[in-house]
């Protein structure tokens, strides 16, 4: 399963401070003498100034932070510490107990329930799914290989149930009572096309009439899938 990048932290204060961090009980002169710059730029620097690259980099690499860190309050401070993400840094994604047919047959049956909550960063959901909240999310698993490259037998799949307009693209829903997971197209005479995106001829494209659509309900869009590695 993919898994989102940890989100950065800048709450590390102005250069400056980070500069006056590193100097500790070192005076302006012995810090400015160990890092090979006059106590006037260190002043400047201080002040809010800025070095150039090349002082930045040497800064750095002498004291065993990284440039992201001494330049823009970048977390991890040293190279190599990998960030600790805190547990309010997530939102959680309710997954469920229900499986969407990406194959020929599977039904569910009972209601479905909430068996636990995956956490996706907000940057996720920022810029993947352009959402500033989780509402209306939702995760299933996919069963079967009609929708396969893209969707493999097993996969979590996020389905966002706000997109409720029918568009190309891969959509759950229920039909007579089973839940699946396809391509659909609605035709201009207001059919709808239900298309597996696997070329085997045992999946062939179906048609739901308009006039069969009463046993037609959209659950929403899918927006992302998190895929298995195959053993």
């Amino acid at each position: 399963m993919a898994f989102e990048p940890l989100l950065l932290k800048m709450n590390n204060g102005t250069f400056s401070e980070r500069l006056k961090k590193l100097m500790g009980d070192m005076s302006r002169a012995e810090f400015a003498d160990k890092c090979g710059i006059s106590v006037g730029a260190l002043r400047n620097y201080l002040e809010d100034g800025m070095p150039s690259a090349d002082k930045a980099l040497r800064i750095a690499r002498l004291f065993n932070v990284t440039i992201e860190w001494l330049i823009e309050g970048v977390d991890p401070v040293h190279p190599g510490e990998h960030q600790t993400q805190k547990l309010t840094d997530y939102v959680g994604i309710p997954r469920y107990d229900a499986s969407l047919s990406a194959g020929n047959g599977f039904w569910n049956q009972g209601k479905a329930e909430v068996l636990d909550h995956i956490p996706f960063t907000p940057e996720f959901l920022r810029r993947r799914l352009g959402r500033s909240t989780a509402e209306g999310l939702l995760i299933m698993s996919a069963n079967g290989e009609s929708m396969e490259p893209q969707i493999s037998d097993g996969d979590l799949v996020m389905v966002d149930q706000r997109k409720q307009t029918l568009s190309d693209g891969i959509f759950a829903f229920v039909l007579n009572g089973e839940a699946r997971i396809k391509w659909l197209r609605k035709t201009i005479s207001g059919d709808i096309e239900v298309i597996s995106l696997n070329q085997s001829p045992l999946f062939p494209k179906e048609t739901i009439r308009k006039d069969e659509l009463e046993g037609f309900q959209l659950i929403g869009k899918v927006v992302w899938c998190g895929h298995h590695f195959a053993r």
